[in-house]
Order: structure tokens, then C-alpha cells, then sequence
């Protein structure tokens, strides 16, 4: 299974300590080195755990021409466009990506998509978690917005209400 993650996934999952998520999940996860970039630089949350996720790959898009093209559509950065890039070239199974433009994008692509909270449900889908509440309560408290209406939509869906 071919999995490309564009940066947001991997950090809101890392500001929770639960990387492990997604290593639980898939065997691999590809990243592009300008998500590379974003999730090592400043104080980044995933930036001292990344380094020793060895299920995390890096893997260059080869037709960086694609990068470059879908730089001209607003509301991507170059980390998304990556992320995609990758995903296109790959065909990959899934593209795991949080940012509204970029996951319109990807539809539009054809790309199958799950997000951090996707992420969640489907953990708690396999038994990997018990309950995917205290997750976003954790991600909530680390700043990440989730609408009220959202949020218990969610609940709903993990049979959480």
C-alpha cells in the first residue's frame, strides 16, 4: 500500500505523542523533502520525532514540473503541491491531508484522501485506539479548531455519543 502524507497529518498527530498512530496503520508513509523540510524546521512538533520514524520515507517527486504547475493554484503551499505531486506520480492508495484547498485538489485528482481525523476513526475502526475522544479532546488543547458540530459528528461516526 502506497501512502504520501503532506505535513499537517504527521504534526497534529505529533503534538499529541500519537505518531505511533499511523505507524500502527501503514507499514510506510512517503513524504516529499518539502514536507521533510516544514516538519523538521523551527520548533516544529514533529521535529524530534521524526528523525527516528523509520517508517517515514523520504521520496522526491520526480516530475518536479507538476510541483511547479500546481504552485499557480491559490491556497497551496509547496509542501501540498508536493504531497500531491507524489501522490499523482505514485498512485497512490491514500494521501493523507488535512488543508481544504489541497484535499478539493486531490478529489478533484481522483486521489483517495484521509485526514488526521479520518486517521483517528480508522484506528479506532482497526483497535488500535479504544475511544478516539480524548484524541481530539488532545488535539483541541493543543490549538487545533474543531467545530462543535464537527466534533460531534465525529463522536457519532467512532459510536462515541
Amino acid at each position: 500500500m502506497i501512502i504520501v502524507s503532506n505535513t499537517t497529518p504527521l504534526s497534529e498527530l505529533a503534538k499529541i505523542d500519537r505518531l505511533d498512530l499511523l505507524s500502527s496503520l501503514f507499514t510506510k508513509i512517503l513524504i516529499p523533502p518539502p514536507v521533510h523540510t516544514e516538519l523538521t524546521t523551527g520548533n516544529h512538533p514533529a521535529k524530534l520525532l521524526i528523525p527516528n520514524a523509520t517508517w517515514i520515507e523520504i521520496r522526491p517527486v520526480q516530475q518536479t514540473e507538476r510541483i511547479e504547475q500546481l504552485l499557480n493554484i491559490p491556497g497551496l503551499d509547496r509542501g501540498e503541491c508536493a504531497a500531491i505531486a507524489l501522490a499523482e506520480e505514485l498512485q497512490a492508495d491514500r494521501l493523507l491531508m488535512d488543508e481544504r484547498a489541497g484535499r478539493k485538489l486531490a478529489q478533484t485528482l481522483g486521489l483517495p484522501i484521509i485526514g488526521t481525523i479520518g486517521t483517528l476513526l480508522l484506528a479506532k475502526d482497526q483497535g488500535i485506539i479504544s475511544d478516539v475522544s480524548p484524541l481530539l479532546n488532545g488535539l483541541i488543547d493543543q490549538g487545533t479548531w474543531i467545530s462543535p458540530a464537527f466534533y460531534q459528528q465525529v463522536l457519532q461516526m467512532a459510536g462515541e455519543e
